[in-house]
């Protein structure tokens, strides 16, 4: 499974029933092992091998860490598909090397989804692709913890299954069945598109729903009489002014430098803004409202002022026995 030759004393072999392990060394302790009795509510037994690290290298990361593929990346088929009652996320990868990479991904798991890793062999024919699964792996990032340790899956002998070219375009669209990693059934139908090899880069636009800003107009071009008339009047000011420069030194400097009048002065503000309404526009004309009522008030104040002050002194004379 993993193309390289190894000898059984190059394995570590033990039998385990996730309880007890028991280390087999000759073919004698396999019957041995099957014969003991299982601790657990589910018999199952499972026979597991420490592979050297030619095979596997030590510093292998699921998922991140292909064992098979070593060449480079041709093609790459992605898509979803409903398996049994489960939505199942598709992506195949295919290496010069003639090994393919194979992850089935649960996409409802949350924050941490739920991979499926097959590895294996494939060969391209006319009608599509043949594929033999060497090994598979689960992993979940959210698990790991929780496992003792990291196993990489055995598969039974002449895994095989094809998946077939369709479409008009080339190579484009793979239609077939491959090992199921939910429901019943070993292997389910999917469908799966092409990746684009290279991915062209438009220009980023964050406006869609506006307008498209209008463009500046251009000045009207100019009539070609008149861009004459202005070359001639311009030459021929050109004689003059050299001809006074050379006659009087002290005059030229005066005539070379052109009258400009002064730019007219900008309109007067129509609107003063300390004007007669202010910077609200708020009428500044004279209250005639009556100021009486202001009077009458402190009045009224001054007067419960003085009694409660009388009241005060009273109360003092009192208690002073006066």
């Amino acid at each position: 499974a993993f193309e390289c030759p190894m000898t059984f004393q190059e394995l570590r072999v033990i039998g385990t029933d996730h309880i007890e392990h028991v280390v087999i060394r000759e073919d004698s302790d396999i019957p041995k092992f099957v014969a003991i009795k299982c601790k657990t509510r589910f018999e199952e037994k499972v026979i597991k091998f420490r592979l050297p690290e030619r095979a596997v290298p030590a510093n292998f990361t699921p998922k991140k860490t292909k064992v098979l593929c070593k060449g480079t990346r041709i093609a790459k088929y992605f898509g979803e598909c409903e398996v049994s009652t489960r939505s199942v996320e598709f992506s195949i990868k295919l290496f010069d090397c003639g090994h393919f990479y194979l992850k089935q991904t649960l996409p409802g798991s949350g924050a941490s989804p739920y991979w499926v890793i097959f590895e294996g062999r494939y060969e391209r024919t006319e009608k599509g692709l043949a594929l033999e699964y060497l090994f598979r792996y689960s992993w979940q990032i959210a698990k790991t913890r929780l496992m003792p340790e990291f196993a990489l899956e055995a598969v039974p002998k002449d895994h095989r299954s094809r998946l077939a070219w369709c479409g008009e375009v080339s190579e484009q669209l793979l239609n077939g069945t491959v090992p199921s990693i939910v429901g019943e059934d070993p292997f389910c139908w999917i469908e799966l598109c092409r990746e684009p090899d290279v991915v062209g880069k438009g220009k980023a636009r964050f406006n869609e729903e506006g307008d498209d800003v209008p463009a500046k107009p251009e000045p009207p071009a100019e009539d070609e009489a008149v861009s004459e008339v202005r070359r001639r009047a311009t030459s021929s000011r050109a004689p003059a002014a050299s001809s006074n420069k050379a006659h009087s030194p002290a005059a030229g400097s005066t005539a070379d430098v052109q009258a400009v009048s002064p730019p007219p002065p900008p309109p007067k503000n129509e609107t003063q803004p300390f004007g007669a309404e202010g910077l609200l526009g708020v009428d500044s004309k004279v209250d005639d409202e009556p100021i009486w009522p202001l009077y009458l008030g402190l009045f009224i104040f001054a007067l419960l002022l003085l009694i409660f002050c009388f009241w005060t002194w009273e109360d003092k004379q009192k208690a002073a026995g006066i």
